[in-house]
């Protein structure tokens, strides 16, 4: 058996998965239960309720990406490092183009989610392009990037690509997310280099 602490990250880790394989809606207790062996109220005893177990992936993960844009290693970074290393987080999730991240998954069926998971998922995203907002702005003051249209709209169809690719790449191959990161990167070179 495991211990409760191990059973609550092992239901985090699991839940995490298949909501990034098959969505919000397409996983559900008994899911999980039986990959750990183990009956449905051990996963009801950690999060009473699948909403409860949805909000608390998306606030860790809005944890995670805090903790990371606020370590020393990434500040320092130039505006390209910092790019390539919000793009590598991306890469990592998806398991070769086998995964989406949470907000893709989130933003399928966002009208059919709890208010309180809908509330999450919305800071989630307001906390990326955020994030991303600022190191564009940065990054063009610098000249290190160059782009047309305001700093905000760069920032949401960056996004969007980049959560789109790995739908797309699902369906297509995994080099689909890979070329519009190229690309991404191709249309942020300011024109004299």
């Amino acid at each position: 058996m495991l211990a409760q602490t191990d059973t609550r990250r092992k239901i985090l880790e699991l839940s995490q998965d298949a909501m990034r394989q098959k969505g919000y809606g397409g996983f559900s207790y008994a899911n999980i239960a039986s990959q750990l062996n183990v009956k449905n109220a051990a996963i009801h005893y950690h999060f009473p309720s699948k909403e409860d177990l949805g909000v608390t992936l998306v606030q860790r993960e809005r944890r995670r990406f805090e903790k990371w844009t606020a370590r020393h290693s990434i500040r320092e970074l130039d505006a390209w490092g910092k790019l390539d290393w919000f793009l590598s987080i991306y890469e990592h999730y998806s398991q070769g183009g086998t995964r989406v991240c949470y907000l893709g998954a989130l933003e399928n069926n966002f009208d059919a989610l709890p208010a309180r998971l809908q509330k999450e998922a919305k800071g989630l995203n307001s906390d990326l392009l955020s994030w991303l907002s600022e190191l564009l702005r940065s990054g063009k003051e610098s000249g290190s990037f160059d782009f047309a249209g305001a700093v905000d709209t760069k920032a949401l169809l960056l996004l969007s690509a980049i959560q789109g690719s790995l739908q797309v790449a699902r369906a297509n191959t995994p080099d689909t997310f890979y070329d519009v990161m190229d690309q991404i990167k191709a249309d942020l070179v300011p024109a004299e280099q």
